[in-house]
């Protein structure tokens, strides 16, 4: 099986590939397309483009894909539940009874919460102070090797819900659910270029993708050393 990036709604194969390997087996799993610095211009290029008619949309226009996404995503716990352990090593019980049905809870959750997050007015005798959200734009999701699909989805579905577009990239020792995430997205209708999937290792992928001047706000979980790279990648972006 070869997983490809998924860039503006569709499969881009890469330059190159690497195993995807089963930490209990010691089999091979999938060929991963091992993207660079091509591949990210190219994934930030269909966010950016994408991201004016998605930041457009009416938050609850926005919430019905985010809960068409969630309903996909339950109706698919034993398939991405197999996935995961395959890819991870966590236990089955783990994965099919709590991280990914936790993982459609956050769409359902953030549904609910775009919806509801207005501005506030705050008057004084000679003042009349006010609150606007906005959102900001591309954001890159990076996402780690343990707990990859819930981790994902803690970072996809606030990003998606409150109007930014995103390009996600997985850590390389787990990226397969991350791909089929790519998949339920449209599935769900979520537009192409709104979720871009960029696989592949820290220094060719996601030094770039930090490193951007598109890329206006980054969300990553994973180690200090990594994140010190990150931030000195990053300049002055919001985190």
């Amino acid at each position: 099986m070869k997983i490809d990036h998924l860039i503006d709604g569709k499969p881009v194969a890469g330059s190159d590939y690497f195993e995807s390997i089963n930490p209990a087996t010691q089999g091979v799993l999938a060929e991963v397309a091992s993207g660079g610095e091509a591949e990210v211009n190219a994934a930030v290029a269909a966010a950016k483009a994408a991201f004016p008619k998605w930041a457009g949309l009416p938050a609850p226009e926005r919430a019905k894909k985010m809960r068409a996404l969630g309903a996909l995503i339950a109706k698919h716990v034993p398939e991405l539940a197999r996935t995961e352990t395959d890819d991870t090593g966590q236990v089955i019980a783990q994965t099919g009874k709590g991280l990914i049905p936790r993982a459609a809870d956050n769409f359902d959750y953030f549904a609910e919460m775009c919806v509801r997050v207005d501005g506030h007015t705050y008057p004084t005798p000679t003042h009349l102070n006010y609150t606007l959200f906005h959102p900001v734009g591309v954001c890159a999701l990076i996402s780690p090797w343990n707990v990859p699909f819930m981790t994902a989805t803690w970072k996809v579905a606030p990003c998606l819900a409150f109007g930014n577009t995103a390009v996600l990239k997985m850590s390389e020792l787990s990226p397969l659910t991350a791909a089929r995430l790519g998949e339920l997205a449209l599935e769900a209708g979520i537009p192409p270029g709104v979720l871009n999937i960029v696989h592949g290792f820290g220094k060719e992928a996601g030094e770039p993708l930090c490193a951007h001047p598109d890329v206006r706000a980054i969300s990553f979980t994973g180690s200090t050393a990594t994140g010190n790279r990150i931030v000195r990648a990053a300049g002055l972006k919001k985190f």
